[in-house]
């Protein structure tokens, strides 16, 4: 989490407005990302759980993962969202 803290604001601006958040970065150091952010990592998103799907870091699991892939954790109406230009146009809803 130490390399990418933008994320940890993303994550404390979606709680501020009452959002669960549930974070999975296969890189990330569990016990760091608790004892530095108060964040507790998950293991793996659940499949058809979320609202929305944030990809808010480039790593190369995720692009080789696709927006199919990505988009089986989302429920059938959800957003997926590229923050980090991984996927083309027309795989991803939003890009900030």
């Amino acid at each position: 989490m130490t390399r990418n803290t933008r994320v940890v604001d993303v994550i404390a601006e979606l709680q501020d407005y009452g959002i669960t958040v549930d974070v999975h970065d296969p890189w990330v150091d569990a016990a760091e990302a608790q004892n530095e952010y108060g964040i507790t990592p998950i293991e793996k998103p659940e499949d058809g759980a979320y609202d929305g799907v944030i990809l808010a870091v480039a790593h190369q699991q995720f692009a080789q993962m696709g927006s199919a892939e990505l988009r089986r954790f989302g429920k059938p109406d959800s957003v997926l969202y590229d923050l980090k230009y991984v996927l083309s146009v027309s795989e991803r809803d939003l890009r900030l």
